[in-house]
This record gives structure tokens, C-alpha cells and sequence, in this order.
């Protein structure tokens, strides 16, 4: 099933709580790795890529991305796949979809 592909800028949530309790929130994939492969001038988000917990400030990364679609051989970042603190990605341009 296709899924809507991730840009610079979409969110994603994120589960984590640091002590004091600090909730992480998730917040949007802030930076990419490549900047050549573009939807509307966007970058398309991959494997590797950054992310921000807006409730802590700390960065978050994705870790699952397409198993088709690659960019200089790095999987292209879908909604609903994972970061690495638990999360998910949230948002994806429905205009652009891959496997």
C-alpha cells in the first residue's frame, strides 16, 4: 500500500519523557541530508534524516523509510514510519506516494 511521502517540515510524534516530567511532543523533521530531490521546492525526507522534540529540544532521527524508493541509496521517509525514539512520523504530502 502506498503511503504519503515525508517533506522537510512534517511532524512526527514522539513518545519519550525525560525526567521532571519533560515530554518530548515530537515536532517537524527540521534537517535532510540531500536537498536535490525536491516536491514544491521541499526537500523529501530519508533514513538518517533529523527531527525535533519541540517538548525537550532534544533531536530525533527516522529510522524506516521506504523499502522501493531510494535516494543515493537511502530509503525516502513515508508517514507512519519510525524515529528513533519511538515515534512516528504523522505528516505526508498526499500529492506524492510510494511502497
Amino acid at each position: 500500500m502506498s503511503k504519503a511521502v515525508a517533506l522537510k517540515g512534517h511532524n512526527h510524534t514522539c513518545p519519550l519523557v525525560d525526567p521532571g516530567p519533560k515530554p518530548h511532543i515530537g515536532g517537524p523533521i527540521s534537517r535532510c541530508q540531500q536537498s536535490f530531490v525536491t516536491f514544491n521546492g521541499i526537500p523529501l525526507a530519508l533514513v538518517g534524516d533529523k527531527l525535533v522534540c519541540v517538548g525537550s529540544g532534544s533531536e530525533d532521527s527516522i529510522v524506516s523509510g521506504s523499502s522501493c524508493v531510494t535516494i543515493n541509496g537511502i530509503p525516502v521517509a513515508r508517514i507512519g514510519d519510525s524515529t528513533a525514539h519511538g515515534g512516528v512520523i504523522v505528516d505526508g504530502e498526499s500529492g506524492l506516494t510510494m511502497d
